[in-house]
């Protein structure tokens, strides 16, 4: 998927499982947390920043052109260390990585005067998650990206949930999200990596079927069929309708 179709399906993911969002006599949302609305809207950018963290494998990736030159020699190392993209940070083990890196940042809180107990460490992590949601607008300059980026980590800060394994969840959820979006790519992903259990050749030469699991380890429920195509749009748009009704209901 699409960097900026990853970012809307994040925040849509977030606002599911927060909110109760109720057209008539259909609800659209679990409502699993109780939260006013700027905690919703908190939690929903950085699930939408999480969202974008796989594609930190990839050097010439949106969120690699987020935060120059930080973002740049970021996405370089994880790509070396991930074994290149759709591979390490695009598995189980991956999602795994950035919750625990979030849980480990959140647990720094440092008490003050004036502010109470603030956290540094989810501060600082939520600046590089908003960045990488705002880069979704390609027309977006570095600078512009920075300074949207600070004041929404501030924001973030100011409206956090009381209950702190927000940051975890969102973090968690929207990193989760990107993989199954991109699994329903015709390129598919390796959930188990750095196993790789390879499709034998008679299932490959299966009619319909055959190409869902691949020679290199992935699966793929083609559904969307190429990155940004027709259905990846008519998805994301879907997905952008939700998000505002969600927004104004909730």
């Amino acid at each position: 998927m699409m960097g900026g179709h990853h970012a809307v399906s994040g925040a849509a993911a977030w606002l599911a499982i927060t909110t109760n969002v109720n057209l008539g006599s259909v609800n659209l949302g679990f409502g699993l947390f109780e939260m006013t609305r700027w905690e919703t809207l908190a939690g929903a950018i950085i699930c939408a920043g999480a969202a974008m963290l796989p594609d930190a494998d990839h050097h010439s990736a949106t969120i690699a052109r987020s935060l120059p030159p930080v973002s740049n020699l970021v996405t370089r190392m994880i790509s070396a260390v991930s074994g290149g993209h759709r591979n390490g940070t695009h598995s189980l083990l991956g999602i795994l990585g950035f919750a625990l890196f979030a849980w480990i940042v959140d647990k720094w809180a440092v008490a003050t005067e004036s502010w109470g107990v603030v956290y540094p460490g989810a501060a600082v992590f939520a600046v590089l998650l908003i960045s990488f949601a705002v880069k979704t607008m390609k027309f977006m300059p570095a600078i512009l990206c920075w300074i949207i980026a600070v004041a929404g980590a501030g924001f973030v800060g100011m409206n956090a949930p009381d209950e702190r394994s927000w940051f975890f969840l969102a973090v968690l959820l929207g990193a989760a999200v990107h993989i199954l979006g991109d699994m329903l790519t015709v390129g598919g992903v390796n959930w188990l990596w750095p196993i790789k259990i390879r499709a034998p050749r008679w299932f490959r030469k299966l009619p319909v079927i055959g190409g869902s699991w691949k020679a290199n380890g992935r699966v793929a429920i083609p559904v969307l069929g190429a990155t940004g195509s027709n259905a990846e749009w008519v998805l994301a748009s879907a997905l952008t309708s939700y998000v505002v009704v969600a927004l104004l209901v909730a």
